[in-house]
């Protein structure tokens, strides 16, 4: 009897809030939002690790479980999404309330569904539903801060997804079962393991914004209403490296120049944040920026995990409860934020936030006319043309306007992820039909 309820509980943790995603059936209970959460709720209180295989839903290794790890993700993402949908506002106007709820929604089904996943397809699959949903709930009613953060992270997520979907096809290739554990053990003796840890450490470097890919955070921290702000550690950056955690072999393969990697990539991160970051930030930047050096320590764990499993083995429990713990201190600064904000204690901000290297191009620029200006007041004219035109070619904004504008109505983004759904429907066909 009980593992028919712990069955029910895993199938209800993501699927309740999927049913409660289509409005016709939301409008019928109260607190939707938290409604939803009520199995994730009960599956945290259940004693011990369990698991069921469900082939008859997509593929045969598809699975749900929970295990000491995955209960520690999904506590502080009970706690995280319950905050966060105390603080929803929907807007006045039903119909935009209605999306706003189910994007919300979705991007729940998501991450609930990739932490409860035990197969690398079924993690993908979860995961992929929750980071085009956050974006649309990221961009809904924000302001052109807001907007720029999505557009950016949805150049990266694209990227992130080829590369993840490439390292899913390393992995079948490499064995017929593609649960973390079988993967884990058929990998280090692949001889395409280099390039399945460089698509797996690229994919989801994009996907959790280790340095120098977190060029979106501070923009979406500075600019998110703060249901939003509260979901952006558990959400995009905690469950990617959650994804890290699982995909990688790590206390199985040793792999000195990836463990090199990203540890010097930690360290990079850390640094930044710390020299030219955290004391000159604004004080709703003060988030991101603490992310940031979070996940360059979480980095340069991992780059340690590959370098001597021997010590992963003894010391990786410990990652789950580090994530937790970082999540909650972002949430409870996040929420300290906000109440003193609303006592005027910190000035609301509105102005729009340049990236670093735009600021560093402004100060060149501003010292190069300062220095024309002064030496040749006679030639100050054609200095300032010249400025200009270096201004107009080569600063950070011109290099991301050709992308926005290639994606401002989404028609190269959506192409592309429907290709990627045609390329898996296919390999999948073509791996039934060589079966039967």
């Amino acid at each position: 009897m009980s593992n028919i309820v712990n069955i029910f509980l895993l199938l209800l943790a993501p699927g309740l809030p999927l049913l409660l995603a289509i409005p016709a059936l939301r409008r019928r209970v109260p607190w939707p939002a938290h409604l939803a959460l009520l199995p994730t709720i009960v599956l945290l209180f259940l004693p011990g690790s369990f698991s069921v295989e469900l082939p008859w839903i997509l593929w045969g290794n598809a699975g749900m479980g929970i295990d000491t790890g995955a209960r520690w993700w999904l506590a502080i993402s009970v706690v995280i999404w319950a905050a966060s949908a105390s603080c929803l506002q929907t807007p006045d106007r039903r119909g935009a309330g209605n999306r706003l709820t189910t994007l919300f929604l979705l991007t729940l089904v998501g991450q609930i569904g990739g932490i409860l996943a035990t197969d690398m397809v079924s993690f993908f699959t979860f995961m992929t539903l929750m980071g085009y949903a956050f974006i649309g709930l990221l961009i809904d009613g924000g302001d052109e801060k807001t907007r720029r953060a999505g557009r950016i992270y949805l150049v990266l997520l694209i990227l992130a997804d080829i590369a993840l979907f490439e390292a899913l096809l390393i992995a079948a290739r490499s064995t017929d079962d593609l649960g973390y554990e079988a993967v884990a053990l058929a990998i280090p003796p692949s001889p395409s393991s280099a390039l399945y840890l460089s698509m797996v450490i690229a994919g989801f470097a994009l996907k959790a914004g280790f340095w120098p890919l977190h060029v979106w955070l501070p923009l979406a921290y500075g600019s998110a209403r703060p249901a939003v702000a509260l979901l952006l550690w558990v959400v995009p950056v905690g469950t990617g490296l959650f994804g890290a955690v699982r995909w990688l072999p790590l206390g199985e393969l040793s792999a000195p120049i990836a463990g090199t990697l990203l540890q010097a990539l930690g360290v990079a991160g850390i640094l930044y944040a710390l020299l030219f970051k955290v004391m000159r930030a604004q004080w709703k930047q003060l988030p991101a920026h603490t992310a940031i050096i979070a996940v360059g320590m979480f980095a340069m764990g991992l780059g340690t995990g590959l370098l001597d499993p021997a010590v992963w083995n003894q010391y990786g429990h410990l990652v789950p409860v580090f994530v937790a713990a970082v999540g909650l201190a972002l949430a409870i600064m996040i929420a300290a934020f906000v109440w003193l904000e609303k006592r005027e204690v910190f000035p609301s901000e509105s102005d729009r936030e340049a990236l670093w290297l735009e600021r560093w191009a402004k100060d060149i620029i501003r010292w190069g006319r300062r220095a024309g200006g002064d030496t040749l007041p006679e030639l100050c004219a054609l200095w300032l043309a010249r400025w200009d035109s270096f201004w107009q070619a080569f600063t950070w904004q011109e290099l991301f306007d050709a992308g926005e504008y290639l994606l401002q109505r989404w028609e190269l983004a959506i192409t592309l992820f429907l290709l990627l759904g045609m390329v898996s429907v296919a390999l999948l066909w073509l791996d039934a039909t060589s079966v039967l």
